[in-house]
């Protein structure tokens, strides 16, 4: 598996560069180890990589500037004021602005699990140590925990000895009065039960945060000998009353807490059997965007219609800025960032080749020249978009008569930061990259 893994990596790495980096990557990194997510700081200014350490990647310079060593992974609190993260069993705070870590946490017996934090007011939950039966609720402010709440560890259903395990739990409800848990229930406990006819039954459960009363349950998947196939990645919506859910191949089906009841899919795949990796909305989740297998794909969910791919990549997870310029993902231990391409115009256009669309000098901090080859007496339209096909300003507009056209353009006033220069020439668009220093 091992050796697999490097000759994969080694084909990424001689296809990656001649493709996507040169196309519509804006830079690529390596990390210190492979991602376990990736996230954008609140004012976009850098890129988060949760590796063994939360790294901080500069945006515009693709530059780490600091990192802090971690265990598992944590989040932002309610108030994105801090990063939630552990570290030798301990919990802690990362004011991300200041780079200070705040103390005063208690160490605990052992390691905690994923760190999950409430929207709505300063708290987290996590377990704790391998195998874990109790999900236990921090109070930030006063930096000790306020309760917890313990699963049912063995129970008996049709004369058989059930065994049940925690593998996953978040907060949901857009005043975080609900948390759920996925767990596995699992007969092997059973005396005498024959290997043939275990059962590793996998369910959503959903409790009042208040009162830990079981509101909801959703059957995820059943494992047995005979059928071990399964599909199941769920996510908690930007509206945290609202979870999407893959859970069949394929397809994300979108399901709301508060009617209990599903209310819309999205077909991302016209295979029978594809999982997501990861499913991640833009801000306003105007668009979602899904990792499998080699592709990246960006949806419009209102249309329900495919906006944009990335290939040459086995993409792993991802996340939107919060201004929705750009989309990061991480490939094992590389990081990218891309245009994010949620505009309702695309920054992509027609092969340059044919046209010798060129930008010099590139980068460049104060003048530009464009030049292109195309007949006599078309009518073009010259223009300089952003990253997710915003029109900065229109180079020229009208019919050109010679046919190497050449035009010099200042964008010295411009902010530092990736552009396009895009030609229109009659029903073709044709556009090209820059970089304001």
């Amino acid at each position: 598996m091992k050796n697999l893994l490097l000759t994969l990596l080694t084909i990424l790495s001689m296809v990656l560069p001649a493709s996507a980096i040169e196309i519509d990557t804006l830079w690529y990194r390596t990390m210190s180890a492979g991602a376990r997510d990736v996230d954008f700081t609140p004012d976009d200014k850098y890129v988060i990589a949760w590796t063994n350490a939360i790294e901080f990647w500069e945006v515009q310079k693709g530059v780490m500037e600091f990192s802090v060593p971690t265990e598992l992974l944590g989040d932002y609190n309610y108030n994105e004021e801090f990063l939630v993260f552990s570290k030798d069993s301990t919990p802690k705070l990362l004011n991300w602005q200041t780079r200070e870590v705040v103390e005063g946490f208690q160490k605990q017996e052992t390691f905690l699990g994923r760190i999950r934090t409430a929207k709505s007011k300063n708290e987290f939950m996590a377990t704790k140590g391998h195998y874990p039966k109790v999900i236990y609720f921090w109070d930030i402010n006063q930096k000790q925990i306020l309760d917890s709440f313990e699963i049912m560890k063995e129970f008996e259903k049709d004369n058989q000895k059930w065994g049940r395990s925690i593998h996953e739990y978040d907060y949901v409800g857009n005043n975080d009065e609900y948390f759920y848990i996925r767990v596995n229930d699992n007969n092997a406990n059973t005396p005498g039960m024959h290997p043939k006819y275990e059962k590793d039954i996998f369910s959503y459960l959903v409790y009042r945060r208040d009162t830990k009363e079981l509101v909801d349950s959703l059957f995820a998947f059943q494992i047995t000998t005979d059928n071990y196939s399964h599909v199941d990645k769920l996510v908690v919506m930007n509206d945290r009353s609202k979870i999407a859910w893959n859970n069949k191949g394929g397809e994300i089906n979108f399901y709301d807490f508060n009617t209990k009841q599903f209310y819309g899919k999205l077909v991302f795949d016209t295979h029978d059997f594809v999982e997501a990796f990861d499913i991640e909305f833009n801000h306003d989740e105007s668009v979602v965007g899904i990792t499998h297998g080699q592709n990246l794909k960006i949806y419009n969910l209102q249309k329900k219609e495919k906006i944009h791919e990335y290939f040459l990549g086995s993409w792993q997870n991802l996340s939107f800025s919060n201004n929705n310029d750009y989309l990061t993902t991480n490939i094992g231990s590389w990081l990218v960032l891309f245009p994010s391409h949620t505009g309702t115009s695309s920054v992509e256009g027609t092969d340059n080749n044919r046209l010798n669309l060129t930008v010099t000098p590139n980068p460049a901090s104060n003048n530009i020249s464009i030049h292109f080859n195309t007949v006599t007496n078309e009518l073009i339209k010259l223009s300089i978009i952003d990253l997710v096909g915003n029109e900065i300003d229109i180079i020229d507009e009208g019919i050109i008569e010679n046919q190497n056209y050449t035009i010099d353009y200042n964008i010295s006033d411009l902010p530092p930061a990736t552009y396009f220069i895009r030609l229109e020439l009659g029903s073709e668009i044709f556009t090209k990259k820059f970089i304001k220093e």
